[in-house]
């Protein structure tokens, strides 16, 4: 099977399980530095893709963060770039204490829409890109100096060559410092279980709606200091309710749990070395930071399709 058949199926098997995979094409995870780290990033540690993994993560960042990333994702198979913000200010007196918005998006071209000609054979009619677009508002407040939360609402456009669709859905998040070295997370995605509504021109006469199922994502985050050196060990699991079975790593009935582990180490926070497993697969990479600006890169492996390398950048100010 070739590639752009892989993305062509896939997309055929959005429209026909409908709230099982609909939600797919948002959790590949954005930013080299929580990729790297085998996506296990739901308590931390946090930098400009905050509002992705868990907002309530955008309390324990600074000032203003400015957030891009560009992969192209299994080989040139997809494109994938993210773009976000995020604003933590001093704000004693309010209900907010940070607010942020980020763009994703993934996509590609190359399905080839076909017709049968007067032999009742297919010939391609014309090629048609595809495209995946999330555009995200968060906010994120304290319920005390331990407890914090975010919220995050979500609208979604999706292209399938032939159909097109929107929707909407909500993230919600908390954090909770357990101790200075321990703190524990907890992130639900699509809380509202989302919907994606589609036009109708292909899947027959009126609307189709596709729904998005929750899920549950509980993560912890351990760090220690040693002289010049940190130590960060994370790890989480997302926790689905969809029956998805072998597409799962564990399973049990309807309930699924596919996890996460990373590991960093930091030398005065400046040069970093990261490694993980994302779903059992390695997860690897590194990066530096110097005065306002931090880089960073990831390696994810895949056993079926081509690796992936991801670049991500963040400014500070």
């Amino acid at each position: 099977m070739s590639a752009k058949t892989f993305v062509l199926l896939s997309a055929i098997a959005l429209t026909s399980h409908a709230a099982r995979y609909a939600g797919d094409p948002f959790s590949l995870g954005v930013g080299a530095r929580g990729l790297a780290l085998g996506g296990a990033v739901v308590a931390g540690p946090f930098d400009g893709a905050a509002a992705y993994w868990n907002p309530a993560g955008m309390n324990h960042l600074g000032n203003r963060r400015l957030a891009g990333m560009h992969a192209e994702t299994f080989g040139s198979l997809l494109n994938h770039d993210f773009v976000g913000y995020s604003d933590n200010r001093s704000r004693p007196n309010s209900s907010v204490q940070a607010y942020g918005f980020y763009l994703y998006y993934l996509g590609g071209g190359g399905i080839r829409i076909t017709q049968l000609n007067e032999f009742d054979r297919p010939y391609v009619l014309r090629e048609e890109s595809h495209g995946d677009y999330l555009i995200t508002a968060a906010m994120a407040g304290k319920l005390s100096d331990r407890i914090s939360y975010g919220l995050a609402g979500k609208i979604i456009y999706r292209d399938i060559g032939t159909e097109s669709g929107y929707g909407l859905t909500m993230d919600a998040g908390m954090l909770y410092q357990y101790k200075p070295s321990l703190r524990l997370g907890l992130m639900v995605t699509d809380i509202t279980s989302g919907f994606i509504r589609y036009s109708g021109k292909t899947f027959g006469s009126g609307a189709n709606v596709e729904s998005i199922f929750p899920t549950v994502k509980p993560g912890f985050m351990f760090h220690r200091s040693f002289d010049d050196f940190t130590g960060r060990l994370v790890a989480s699991g997302d926790i689905k309710f969809e029956s998805l079975k072998d597409a799962a790593q564990y399973w049990t009935g309807s309930l699924s749990l596919d996890t996460h582990f990373g590991f960093e180490l930091s030398w005065r926070e400046m040069l970093f070395g990261r490694a993980g497993f994302d779903i059992g697969r390695l997860t690897a990479g590194g990066g530096f930071s110097v005065k306002n600006i931090a880089v960073d890169f990831a390696y994810l492996h895949h056993s079926d399709l081509d690796a992936t390398f991801r670049l991500s950048a963040e400014y500070r100010w």
